[in-house]
Parts: C-alpha cells; structure tokens; sequence
C-alpha cells in the first residue's frame, strides 16, 4: 500500500487531488493514505521539515510506502522532498500532474516495489503530454 504526500506551491497539490478524486469518483478523505502539505513561500522550512517528517514516519509505521509528490525539480519543495528520501520506503517524484495523481490513486493499494510504482507513474504521465499540432502530424501522415 502507498501512501501520498504533495509538497508544492500554493495549493496545487490539494487542486489535483480533489480533480483526480472527482473525475475517479473516489472519496480519499476516507483513505488515511493521502495527505497534501501546501507550501508557500512564507512557510518556516524548518517546520515543514519536522511536519514531514513526522508524516511519512507514520506512514511508514503502518507499513506504507511513501512517494512524495513535487511541483517541479530544483524549487524549494524538491529541494525539502529530497532531503527525506533517505529512506528505503520513499522516494521523490518530481513534475506532478493530474494523471499522475490519478495513476497514483488508482494504484494504491498496489504490492510492488517502490521502482515499479515510480516507473508507472512516470510513464503514465509522460504518455499524457503532446504537442497537438505534432499529434495531428502523425495522424494526417498516415
């Protein structure tokens, strides 16, 4: 079982969770497995540091593993995410966007390893990204 911790500007992370929940029509409210950390810029790192801390341990403790979720590689977010992927049970994926939310959501409960589950959400959200004037391309090419 995974479990799901967003870090990323503003409210981004709850925005895609709540669009992904709605469009699955799944009630992750009820689901202990998510749990959305907003960042903005006045926020204490410090403190954000210790409050993710605290939650991934007890994640990990009821025996989830732990992917964290970031707006973009190199911010602040990332920068705190990486710092916590120390662990064996976590690891940091960077560029979250709805399918990836939704992928994540859809896989859950899902008893691979962590790598697997990465490479699965990575390729889900890279299958989802196109130029529409090169999809039309290859569609009249045909």
């Amino acid at each position: 079982m995974y479990s799901f911790v967003f870090i990323t500007h503003g409210e981004l992370g709850s925005t895609l969770l709540d669009i992904a929940s709605r469009i699955m029509d799944i009630d992750v409210k009820e689901r202990t497995a998510f749990f959305s950390i907003e960042f903005s810029m006045v926020t204490e790192l410090d403190s954000m540091k210790t409050n993710l801390e605290n939650t991934i341990d007890s994640f990990i403790k009821q025996g989830h593993k732990v992917l964290i979720l970031v707006d973009i590689f190199g911010g602040s977010p990332s920068n705190i995410a990486l710092s916590l992927a120390k662990k064996e049970e976590v690891d940091v994926i960077s560029g979250v966007n709805l399918s990836m939310v939704m992928y994540s959501l859809e896989h859950r409960d899902d008893d691979t390893d962590i790598r697997t589950m990465v490479e699965g959400i990575i390729r889900s959200a890279r299958q989802n990204i196109t130029g529409a004037k090169q999809l039309l391309e290859k569609r009249d090419s045909k």
